[in-house]
């Protein structure tokens, strides 16, 4: 297996960036995180998106992604301890749910994922209940989802949908429950040579 030293990477990114910059250790040290969370991020996200692709079902997989990604960004959540099980982590937990997604939006109607969605919405609200930005945020995603539901707007629907699994998956990161199967996960990994 390729080992992936995002931090590795990240440094010597920002020495080669940098390196005529007149800048202290500690500014180096910010800039050097912020690369490697960057980095981190993309190539996550690229790699499972392309395993998702493969499998035919990328779309699903980069919306769901991408809203568990606007919802970790300011609520955080669970970590595994090395970035390749993170990473390994991510396509274990998003690929079946996106695979998932995909099969529902096949064989459901359109009212099971307007109910789904609305659930899952309200699950992920009493979970980040204490932070009042995605408290204004679900809500309004509440409304849009009946609104459209009521102008019939399939696509939207669709995407609304696939935007509260993202939501519920990454919500599920900040409990109790989150934390033990990221660890189940990481010692599973481990184990495993990951």
């Amino acid at each position: 297996m390729i080992k992936i030293n995002i931090e590795k990477l990240a440094e010597r990114l920002t020495q080669r960036l940098f390196k005529t910059q007149n800048l202290t250790y500690i500014e180096m040290a910010k800039i050097q995180y912020g690369i490697s969370l960057i980095l981190g991020v993309i190539i996550e996200f690229t790699l499972v998106y392309a395993i998702s692709l493969i499998l035919g079902f990328g779309f699903y997989t980069v919306v769901i992604m991408l809203s568990a990604l606007f919802l970790r960004i300011n609520t955080g959540g669970a970590h595994c301890s090395t970035y390749n099980r993170c990473v390994t982590f991510t396509a274990v937990y998003f690929i079946p749910f996106a695979a998932l997604a995909k099969f529902v939006d096949i064989h459901f109607p359109l009212e099971f994922k307007v109910f789904t969605s609305l659930l899952l919405y309200f699950i992920v609200l009493a979970i980040v209940k204490d932070n009042k930005f995605y408290r204004v945020i679900i809500l309004s995603l509440v409304g849009i989802n009946i609104f459209l539901f009521f102008a019939n707007s399939i696509v939207y629907i669709k995407i609304l949908f696939l935007v509260s699994i993202g939501f519920t998956l990454q919500a599920v990161m900040r409990t109790t429950l989150g934390e033990t199967i990221v660890k189940i996960a990481d010692t599973l990994f481990k184990k495993a040579g990951i």
